[in-house]
């Protein structure tokens, strides 16, 4: 393993933290970059990626990242430690849900290796942006931090997840370190059919917060979260504070029917029972449109926005509620 940690040319030698911008594509008026932070440690050990801000109005995560940029030394870390603390840019400047205002496109579901070409319309930023940061960041790393949090429209359960791959040896460490972070809910989604070669390191996501709100409190959670998956992988001394329980559950989404003014009757984070009705969708005049029933037991991971159009996810649930130890 090299002992300098390199991203484009930032360069880290062994024992030191250097800040600077990762080159993501030139825009007319200049250029696009993202800021990044190398903190290559004194000793040997993985290489952890910490990015906050896929979604650019989710923001507990970022602040937390920030924050761990300041706090961590090299001289206490045994390994090499890359911090984005705002990958979608575009989106947080334009206080923009889920893509970003240039082409519209959501980053979780557009990684790619290369820019497709070909074509007119809407630059293709965010392609620019997921093969960089896939190329020159997350291809290096053992490890990986991803900090989400609800969306402006979002209120949501904090909690860890990580999605099953079906080796159970590596799910199990995955799981491990969901665990470690710290959090009680920890969102276990089944493997997913994909002819993608691109190889990502493993993942444990976070959703801290909602409803586009960044609080000092769920801040601080997130960093000592972080620091706590970093015990775990050997990477700083101590051991991981977590709490005695958490349960893993299996996401599903309920779907709005019509169109109108959607009234929530839980908040996320309360268990329901099957058959209750969650909430209800009303017209403009009052008139109600549709009661919204889980059809199983579980707890409500996301409520979201009042404003529904006709097929919008209204709730996500977890179901299939599972206490490990």
């Amino acid at each position: 393993m090299p002992d300098t940690l390199k991203v484009q040319k930032l360069e880290a030698p062994r024992g030191t933290k250097v800040h600077g911008y990762l080159h993501i594509m030139d825009r007319p008026s200049g250029k696009h970059e993202i800021p990044i932070t190398l903190i290559n440690g004194k000793r040997d050990g993985p290489t952890l990626v910490i990015n906050g801000g896929e979604h650019g109005s989710e923001y507990n995560g970022p602040a937390g990242a920030i924050a761990l940029m300041k706090k961590l030394r090299p001289e206490d870390i045994s390994g090499k430690v890359i911090i984005v603390p705002m990958v979608n840019t575009l989106a947080f400047e334009s206080k923009w849900m889920h893509g970003n205002p240039i082409d519209y496109r959501d980053l979780t579901g557009h990684y790619v290796e290369e820019v497709p070409r070909g074509g007119s319309g809407h630059p293709k930023v965010t392609y620019y942006l997921t093969s960089t940061f896939y190329r020159e960041v997350l291809k290096q790393a053992d490890y990986r931090i991803n900090l989400h949090g609800g969306d402006i429209e979002e209120d949501l359960m904090t909690g860890t997840m990580y999605r099953q791959s079906g080796d159970a040896e590596k799910d199990r460490f995955n799981l491990s370190l969901c665990r470690a972070f710290g959090w009680e809910w920890i969102r276990e989604s089944r493997p997913r059919p994909s002819s993608n070669p691109m190889k990502f390191p493993l993942s444990v996501g976070t959703e801290a917060g909602g409803m586009g709100r960044c609080q000092s409190d769920i801040v601080e959670e997130v960093i000592r979260g972080c620091v706590n998956v970093m015990k775990k992988l050997g990477m700083v001394e101590g051991e991981p504070v977590i709490p005695p329980k958490a349960y893993t559950y299996q996401p599903y989404h309920l779907y709005a029917e019509h169109g109108g003014f959607f009234i929530s009757n839980v908040r996320a984070g309360d268990l329901v029972k099957e058959g209750q009705v969650l909430g209800i969708i009303k017209d403009l005049f009052g008139e109600t449109l549709e009661e919204i029933k889980v059809p199983t037991d579980g707890v409500i991971h996301m409520v979201t926005s009042p404003s529904i159009w006709e097929g919008d996810v209204v709730y996500e649930i977890g179901k299939d509620i599972k206490e490990i130890v």
